[in-house]
């Protein structure tokens, strides 16, 4: 079982493209941005769309199309679980019962949102892996410190926050390594995780846990340890190396995200709900 194999979220692979050079201040609200359209989505064709651009924001910043999606890979049984259950258990008023089995009713509503939730959780992490393959960890905090420092009047800690948000996500790869290390090691004393049906998989995760999470404390005492050692002190009077600054290929992206914006909003209001 390779779990960083298939992991592409809080992966960083560096470049030199459009993408990758504009403002981390215009990546990440453009990034919110779309995750906001995503859920406001309601219909295939808005879908199809949105997958289309999407599927362009992945080409622009030279991301192979295979290294990006090999990251849904471990989401698909869930995704799969989540599909069945909207499908047998969303049942609105005026829906029309499709298939019966027993105690269990498939209606025609039920199958669309499945489907259409399934297919915004899919786009939601692809938007979200474009967002932390082309930004560092340096740019990500400077981006979002800078957006949310109008919180600071209000008494937020927006350099505080801004980091904690994210070394979090820059921890997925690396609890993601460590539980690969655990499961490795039990593996070699004997367990066998593919053996047996889901539940009983399911359950053999469990003695994974427990050292997973001994460990990703260590990992943040080691961190806390590192920083207090540089004299971090939070973000009070520092000063940046590099100052974020606008330029006409962020002021370009925001025109062509008002327009899929437009477009998105025309296929919603045009087509509507398919139930």
């Amino acid at each position: 079982m390779e779990l960083t194999r298939n992991l592409t979220l809080g992966v960083y692979l560096p470049g030199k493209t459009a993408l990758h050079c504009l403002d981390p201040r215009t990546k990440i609200a453009g990034a919110s941005g779309l995750i906001l359209l995503l859920i406001l989505t309601n219909n295939y064709a808005a879908y199809a769309s949105f997958a289309a651009f999407t599927l362009g924001l992945i080409l622009m910043a030279k991301i192979p199309l295979g290294f990006a999606l090999k990251g849904l890979r471990p989401m698909l049984p869930i995704l799969a679980i989540m599909w069945v259950f909207q499908l047998l258990f969303q049942k609105p008023p005026g829906s029309k019962v499709i298939f019966s089995y027993w105690i269990f009713s498939a209606t025609d509503a039920g199958l669309h949102i499945g489907t259409l939730m399934s297919i915004r959780v899919l786009l939601l992490f692809l938007v979200t892996t474009i967002l932390t393959l082309t930004t560092s960890t340096v740019e990500l905090t400077d981006g979002a410190e800078a957006l949310l420092r109008p919180l600071q009047k209000i008494g937020v800690p927006a350099q505080e926050l801004a980091l904690t948000m994210v070394i979090a996500l820059r921890f997925v790869p690396t609890l993601a390594e460590e539980a690969e290390k655990i499961i490795k090691a039990q593996t070699a004393r004997g367990v066998d995780f593919r053996r047996g049906n889901f539940i009983r998989r399911t359950f053999k995760l469990f003695p994974v846990l427990l050292p997973l999470f001994i460990n990703a404390f260590k990992r943040a005492d080691e961190l806390i340890t590192a920083m207090e050692s540089r004299c971090y002190t939070g973000g009070a009077g520092r000063t940046k190396m590099k100052v974020l600054q606008m330029g006409k290929s962020d002021y370009l992206a925001w025109g062509v995200f008002a327009a899929f914006t437009v477009v998105q909003v025309f296929l919603m209001l045009k087509i509507g709900r398919p139930y």
